[in-house]
This record gives structure tokens, sequence and C-alpha cells, in this order.
């Protein structure tokens, strides 16, 4: 019995917190800081770190205007794929849905990768911990279905396909 508890008191130290789960994954050609990488995972506070930017809108999901918050899409792929021209994203969920993204359709509209809905921050019940969010109702061109699927909630990867400028 003593044993056991000389093991857990050497161990203590090195217990400590809990490292924080990795909430995204982007894939694909990346290259930072001039290093290149196939992926790279984000925690939430890695996340919320960034510059954020805030959505009002309402949507099919919701009866009245919510405000979102999240870093932009657009300057987290251009601080990764700069070097290149994104093509397509493919959007995976969570619960399964994954969806093929024409970036170039999408990235003029400044989606944002909302981890907080209304100042909470949304848990995989509240469609999180991440959910591509579009300006919808601000925007008609938005209003079509093809917009609605891009609009992921419970985003875990990105996989970015990119060609050479």
């Amino acid at each position: 019995m003593k044993l056991i508890g000389l093991v857990l008191m050497l161990l203590w130290p090195w217990q400590g917190k809990a490292a924080e789960p990795v909430v995204l994954t982007i894939f694909g050609n990346i290259q930072l800081d001039g290093r290149h990488y196939e992926q790279l995972d984000y925690t939430l506070s890695e996340l919320q770190a960034l510059p954020q930017a805030d959505i009002t809108t309402t949507h099919p999901w919701v009866q009245e205007p919510r405000h979102y918050r999240g870093p932009e899409l657009v300057a987290i792929l251009t601080g990764l794929f700069g070097h290149t021209r994104i093509k397509t994203l493919y959007l995976e969920a969570l619960n399964g849905f994954s969806v093929a993204v024409d970036w170039q359709t999408v990235a003029p509209f400044h989606p944002i990768l909302a981890w907080q809905e209304d100042g909470r921050v949304m848990g995989r019940r509240d469609k999180g911990p991440l959910w591509l969010m579009l300006p919808f109702d601000q925007v008609p061109e938005l209003q079509q279905a093809d917009f609605l699927h891009f609009m992921a909630w419970q985003l875990r990867h990105v996989r970015v396909h990119t060609e050479l400028k």
C-alpha cells in the first residue's frame, strides 16, 4: 500500500490539468512560418485567441436574430494557404454530415467559425463546438439551399484543396 502511495506522489506533479481537446483540424498543403504541414489542430482557446468577428442573423434553425462570434475563416485560411489558390473546402461534422464548398462562392460573404451564440460557448447539443456561420438574412443570395448546406454545425474537420497560383 505504501508503494502505491509513493508512486501516486511521484506522479502527482505530472498529472496537472488535462490537455485541452482539439475542436478543429484543418488538412491540406499548409505553409506556416516557413514550414510545411499536412494538418493543424486547434483548441477552442487557440481559436478564441485569433481576431474575432461577429454576425447577427436569423436562419431557418432559429426564430429570432442570434448573435454569433468566432474567427473569420478567410483570415485563417489566408494565413495557412496564402501561397496557393483555395479551390474547395470539405467540411466534416461530428454528426457525420459532410459537404463540399466551392471556396470562391462562399469566401466573399466572410463566414466565421462561430464558437459563441448569444454570449454563450456552444456545446455539441447547441450545434457546437463550431458552426460555420454566414450572414444569412443580410444577403438574399445566401438564402438558397446550397448556402444552407454550407452552414455546417458541429464542425470538426476542414479539408482544403488547393492549386498553385
